[in-house]
């Protein structure tokens, strides 16, 4: 009897053993992911960034040609990001009214 109490014993610590093993591997893992995930946001930020200054670019590149050219279908742009510019401070007034 003793002797198949040591043996479940055994394997008892055994498997304990393969578990927490388990158990750090995972957790390095973890950590290994949520670094990162860290370095992915900076460079995302990054990211965000440099395509907000491409995109103000090309809008003042747009702006640009619009003044240069005269061109009436140039103009169009103009007045779309005016009323663009309209709608976002209608929005800001109503949230600062509310």
């Amino acid at each position: 009897m003793s002797s198949d109490l040591t043996s479940q014993m055994q394997r008892v610590v055994e498997k304990a053993s393969k578990v927490a093993n388990i158990n750090t591997s995972l957790r390095n893992k973890v950590r290994e992911l949520e670094d990162q995930i860290v370095h992915l946001q900076e460079t995302l930020g990054a990211m965000q960034v440099e395509h907000s200054d491409f995109n103000n670019q090309l809008q003042q590149r747009n702006l640009a040609l619009t003044v240069q050219s005269g061109s009436p279908t140039r103009d169009t742009y103009s007045e779309e990001k005016i009323a663009e510019l309209i709608r976002e401070i209608d929005r800001c007034m109503k949230l600062l009214s509310a």
